[in-house]
This record gives structure tokens, sequence and C-alpha cells, in this order.
């Protein structure tokens, strides 16, 4: 099937997954059935089981992809000079700015203001891994903006930076926090 061909599909697919959810939701406003689809659709477990079924049916086969040797992403983020744990995750402290680049694609699912970590926002990839940054200083993506590998997220000024891991549904701990570093933002 030619590339044109195939984005079809994904509109087309796309356009009657849409017009399920809302038929669903419009029939059990109306009590007609029981489902209440808002539950289903809204839950983060049902959206990555969405996001996949959908990528098993669309995803280019493993043969029609070629192996590249990937750049380094946010190295600047293993510059940090101490670490200490802070509330679930840990602060980083830089004496230089520091840019926050995604490290894969992904999801921006919360910017805001927190009163422990200050300005934050959270960014869910496709690996199921949840990376929050807080202390931020500047950031100007909205929730539920989707995001490539190497787009920019914010920035941190010298000082105490804010990070949280969540792999899996875990937070990792500080080694474990430390090795995911190392492996995804390699010098």
């Amino acid at each position: 099937m030619d590339e044109g061909m195939n984005k079809k599909w994904k509109w087309i697919a796309s356009f009657l997954l849409c017009t399920g959810v809302l038929i669903g939701n419009f029939l059990h406003e109306t009590g007609r059935i029981s489902i209440d689809v808002k539950k289903i659709v809204y839950s983060s477990e049902d959206l990555t089981f969405m996001r996949n079924v959908l990528r098993e049916i669309f995803d280019k086969k493993a043969h029609d992809t070629i192996a590249v040797s990937s750049e380094p992403i946010n190295q600047e983020l293993l510059t940090f000079v101490q670490v200490k744990p802070y509330f679930k995750g840990y602060l980083f402290t830089y004496e230089e700015s520091v840019p926050l680049i995604a490290i894969d694609h992904g999801l921006v699912v919360y910017t805001g203001y927190s009163k422990d970590t200050g300005k934050t926002i959270s960014v869910y990839y496709e690996d199921d891994t949840t990376v929050t940054y807080g202390n931020v200083d500047s950031f100007s993506l909205l929730p539920y903006t989707s995001i490539e590998r190497g787009g920019t997220i914010g920035k941190k000024e010298p000082g105490d930076l804010y990070i949280q891991v969540e792999k899996d549904g875990n937070i990792l701990n500080l080694e474990e926090t430390l090795l995911w570093m190392k492996e995804h933002m390699r010098p």
C-alpha cells in the first residue's frame, strides 16, 4: 500500500473512532446504553491501550525501518553539581542555564504551578514514561500538546531543577533516575 493510501486509512480509522466515541457518549447521556464512554476514553490506561492498538494496526513493519545511531538529547541535564531528594523526585542543582528537550515523541500532560515544585511541566513519552520538571523558569507548551523528539519543552536558569521520572507506573528512586538519565541523555 502506498504512503498516500495509508494516510487516508489512518484518517478514516481516526474519524470512525472519534465518531464512535461521540455516538457512545450521546447514547449514554440519553440513557440508551449504560456504559459511560467518557470514563473509558478519559482514563490514561485506556488511552494508552487505544494508542497501542492503533500503533499495531498502522505502524510500519520492522523491516521497513532503518537503524541509525541517535544523537544525544538533553545532555546538559547531566551537568548538575548536586542532587538531593525532594517531594516525590529530586532537586538537581545547575550552575548554568539548562534547556529542557524532549527525549522522544510524547505528550505534555500538565503545565502549571504547584506549591511543592513551582512552575511545573509533565511530559508523557511513548515508552510509558512520564517526566515531571519543576522549578522551571519558562515553558511555552500547553497541556495535551504533542512534542517531537528534540523539541524544546522549557528552560531552567541556574539553580535547582526538580525532576521526577515515572516508568510503567512506578516512580524511580535516585539510582534508577540517574541511570535513566544516562541512558536517555548520553553525553
